[in-house]
């Protein structure tokens, strides 16, 4: 076994300064990149707790919506009826000109929800149109 000289002694006591001083520096840069990731993560969790918090008040509006306007069609209707009753009773069925038809009434009480409407143009338009659809227009 070797005995230990004192250069090596030194060379061990200069490499454990200089491992120290290594990674208090590592240890310190590191340390601001964890706050700022961390604060990150929770910035994120926040946002994502806001937009699920919007989401839900979306659906529940939206879904009221829907129930308001049942309630809404079903008011015209029976609106409608109690006018083509009214008519029937109190200007006879001589008289009536077809304002209120049982057709229109059935009609009314009719809708299609599988088809969406159609609120936009075919094609482009404006802007966006080409020459050459101008030019047919």
């Amino acid at each position: 076994m070797q005995t230990l000289t004192p250069e090596i002694l030194l060379a061990g006591a200069i490499g454990l300064i200089i491992g120290l001083i290594l990674g208090y520096a590592l240890l310190r840069f590191t340390k601001g990149s964890i706050k700022k990731q961390a604060q990150t993560e929770s910035a994120l969790k926040m946002a994502n707790a806001q937009l699920e918090t919007q989401q839900a008040q979306l659906e529940k509006h939206f879904a009221e919506s829907a129930e308001l306007f049942k309630t809404l069609i079903n008011d015209y209707q029976k609106l409608y009826r109690h006018y083509a009753n009214s008519s029937n009773t109190l200007l006879g069925e001589q008289s009536r000109k077809g304002l209120f038809t049982q057709q229109l009434v059935t009609a009314v009480g009719e809708s299609h929800p599988e088809q969406a409407p159609r609120d936009y143009s075919e094609g482009s338009s404006g802007l966006l149109k080409s020459q050459s659809e101008q030019q047919n227009s």
